[in-house]
């Protein structure tokens, strides 16, 4: 990582709330499915913890992926599995963290 930049360690998890604020309400359905596409293309799936796939699976059993409580443990696993690539994701979308 580079000097000066902000590991997903250092981010406090209130943070993340304040994180997917910035994100258009607009866009939630285009950046769940960034999120997403992120997390199934990973070869890290070892790192995500147990308590963050219940409840991504139970969101998506719920219809609830696209919606702000489904974005919050996508955008959670997303940082610890792919932590550059969701950087990226939340970069495109003009989030800087």
């Amino acid at each position: 990582m580079a000097k000066g930049v902000i590991g997903w360690e250092e981010i406090v998890m209130v943070d993340i709330n304040n994180i997917i604020e910035k994100i258009s309400q607009d866009s939630f359905e285009e950046f769940s499915e960034g999120v997403v596409k992120i997390l199934l293309d990973s070869k890290n799936v070892d790192k995500m913890p147990e308590r963050l796939a219940k409840a991504i699976l139970y969101n998506f059993q719920m219809n609830q992926q696209k919606l702000l409580v489904g974005i919050r443990p996508l955008l959670e696993a997303s940082m610890i599995l792919e932590e550059e690539k969701t950087i990226d994701l939340l970069h495109y979308y003009g989030i800087k963290i």
